[in-house]
């Protein structure tokens, strides 16, 4: 608008408010000199205006500042008509605390990840809680405080079972104890513990061995092998799919074996150094069809591609299952997933930070396992109780396909998942832009700590949305004129709510909430030692560590015994079966003498009556067919199996004892705790 039109409408606005301004001071002034103001005299004023300023002061004052404000009402409105609107872009403002409750993110802590609260650490400030999206995705570099100001304030608050991938094992040290109290029953599963600690037993096969189906667990292999065998590379295509198919041959002959672990498959394709003739035999020995298939199949390829197959295999992890201790800590499992909805579990993944990288194909089949066996599924009225999933270092344990095809569905069985990643670029690297996307699309919120890479810096800053900001400029001609014409310009710009600068340099101590269809919280990150129920709960722990009981250590030893005695039965029984063969298509013949030996005069007596009883066995042999062999054979094997057996029971009572007395005495604390 150009000044000639301003000047007009301040006058006319002015006036306006001066006419305003005087019927009220007029009306003001018939009231106090005893009027009525039913009927004011508007010119009572103009008529006394001497006589006012000398005789009633005050009174004239009044109706001068009544007039005054309405004049310069008139001159705002002016300003307000005077101004055109400016263009409009992004409308994203930050949370305010009425939003956030309205929103659900204040909610009491326990029923959903706590991601922050609204003032610093050692205030009383409300909670920052996750209570209406069940999964977070956490951005956090090293050195951020993920450990102090996420993962163990949840452990230390959440209602339900929790389950977390515990590096340095610092999260079982500070909040085991805590969950122990509350009832939970706590498992420490620590396979690579070289300091001497009790480790509970975790079978990633157990679920799988334990289906009717032997096609479904054929198929259920097949997706097992897909967590080994990770390639992007079409060279080794066909190498990745012979590797597979004999895996799943392997793992199905051990569980024909009743020796379902992967140590034994690691043994099973290991075993002869003539592949082909090794795979033959297995394939004589194996009963369900399609292995029998496979490992003839695997028996007709030569031995170099076979040793590339296996290579592949074993360098893509299950070479892990090499090392007694690994083997030892998986050979059984002494809980079940299936338990974690029925009752509260803390299940402690124990992994030092050297070991992620060796460890992650059993990382992967642990949490995958665990997410299967949820989604078998949906809780029933037995399983109230929600699960927390907090996984550590997710971009350095490879491709999970189950966790980023199941986060969007796993709210239906009770699951809640936190992925915790230093860099968005690491999970890009991995799994693709698109697949990341879906990834944070599914988490619903998604919590920020100050990043250091640019690709999470820039991503960062276009999450947090745009907003529209003013921007006034001025300007003035250079010359001997300078004070005269000067102009001030108006304009509105497009503009991120937070720059990549501010996103770069945001202090330590803030934390920025992305949540979808929302608007983003900026908050100030936990430090569970600083906070004062935090604290309070951590300090409140007392008491031994809840390590299992030595008897689970004795019984891994026991299993291992009963495994390796299984294998050679197995052994045994498929050579028995190819004697019943040939008795069966070849007439009985006798057992030839043992020879003599080329130069008698050399035997010593020990070796003289050695031989004379080789030669009274062989003589009483010929009296047998081979059939009958094989049965004699066969009741031998079966009363070492049976002596093993009540061994391995008598050995297993009182660890099976102890274990049930703990389980009693934490159902016990937890209906003590449940009020909580």
């Amino acid at each position: 608008m150009d000044r000639s039109r301003v000047l007009a409408a301040g006058t006319s606005f002015s006036l306006l408010g001066a006419a305003f301004g005087y019927a009220i001071a007029s009306a003001y002034l018939t009231y106090q000199f005893g009027g009525s103001l039913q009927d004011p005299d508007f010119l009572f004023l103009a008529r006394n205006l001497t006589a006012l300023r000398e005789r009633a002061p005050t009174e004239f004052l009044t109706a001068g500042a009544i007039i005054g404000g309405f004049v310069l009402l008139g001159l705002a409105l002016t300003g307000v008509a005077a101004q055109e609107k400016l263009t409009s872009f992004g409308q994203t403002t930050w949370q305010t605390p009425a939003q956030m409750k309205r929103n659900g993110f204040l909610g009491a802590p326990g029923r959903g990840f706590l991601l922050g609260k609204l003032g610093p650490p050692k205030s009383r400030r409300p909670y920052l809680a996750s209570t209406t999206f069940p999964h977070a995705l956490l951005v956090a570099p090293t050195g951020r405080g993920k450990g102090v100001g996420f993962v163990i304030p949840n452990l230390l608050t959440f209602k339900g079972s929790v389950v977390v991938l515990d590096v340095k094992g610092e999260n079982f040290l500070e909040t085991s104890r805590h969950r122990k109290a509350l009832g939970d029953r706590v498992i420490r599963f620590a396979p690579a513990d070289w300091d001497g600690h009790p480790t509970f037993r975790y079978n990633p096969l157990q679920r799988i061995y334990e289906m009717k189906n032997p096609d479904r667990q054929m198929m259920e292999l097949r997706l097992t092998a897909g967590l080994f065998l990770q390639s992007d590379s079409e060279r080794v295509s066909g190498l990745l799919q012979g590797g597979i198919n004999l895996f799943v041959a392997a793992g199905m002959l051990a569980f024909e074996r009743d020796t379902p672990t992967l140590s034994a498959i690691h043994r099973l394709v290991s075993e002869g150094s003539d592949k082909q003739k090794a795979y033959a035999k297995l394939s004589r020995e194996a009963r369900h069809p399609a292995v029998k298939l496979i490992f003839e199949g695997l028996a007709s390829i030569n031995n170099d591609t076979l040793t590339s197959y296996l290579s592949l295999l074993l360098t893509s992890g299950l070479d892990t299952w090499s090392n007694g201790a690994i083997a030892a800590a998986t050979s059984a499992s002494d809980f079940s997933f299936r338990d974690l909805r029925k009752r509260p579990h803390a299940i402690y993944l124990e992994v030092a930070p050297d070991m992620v990288r060796p460890l992650a194909p059993l990382i992967r089949l642990f949490f995958s396992d665990l997410i299967a066996s949820l989604q078998a599924k949906e809780p029933g009225p037995d399983e109230p109780w929600p699960v927390m999933i907090l996984l550590d270092e997710f971009d350095r344990l490879g491709r999970m396909p189950i966790v980023a095809e199941s986060i969007k569905t796993l709210r239906s069985y009770g699951a809640h998942l936190a992925l915790v990643t230093q860099t968005i670029p690491a999970l890009d690297e991995l799994y693709g832009e698109n697949t990341r996307l879906s990834l944070q699309g599914g988490a619903g919120v998604k919590l920020y700590l100050t990043p250091s890479d640019q690709k999470t810096v820039a991503e960062l800053s276009q999450s947090a949305g745009r907003t529209t900001k003013r921007v006034i400029s001025r300007s003035r001609p250079l010359g001997p004129h300078t004070l005269k014409s000067r102009t001030l310009t108006e304009r509105t710009e497009d503009a991120p709510l937070l720059s990549e600068d501010q996103a770069r340099t945001m202090s330590l101590e803030d934390v920025v909430v992305v949540i979808d269809a929302q608007s983003p919280i900026r908050a100030k990150r936990i430090k569970y030692y600083e906070d004062p129920l935090l604290r309070a709960t951590h300090a409140a722990q007392s008491g031994p560590y809840p390590y299992p009981d030595p008897a689970v250590s004795k019984m891994a030893q026991l299993d291992q015994t009963s495994e390796a005695h299984a294998v050679q039965i197995a052994e045994q029984e498929a050579r028995i079966a190819a004697l019943e063969t040939r008795a069966e298509t070849s007439p009985t013949a006798p057992v030839p003498p043992p020879p003599t030996p080329s130069t008698p005069e050399l035997m010593t007596p020990s070796v003289r009556r050695a031989r004379i009883k080789s030669a009274d066995r062989a003589r009483a042999a010929t009296q047998l067919t081979p059939g009958e062999v094989a049965e004699e054979d066969r009741d031998k094997l079966r009363r070492g199996v049976g002596r093993l057996s009540e061994i391995k029971a008598g050995q297993a009572d009182d660890s099976s004892k102890t274990l049930a007395t703990q389980a009693e005495t934490s159902t016990l604390r937890h209906r003590s705790a449940g009020s909580l």
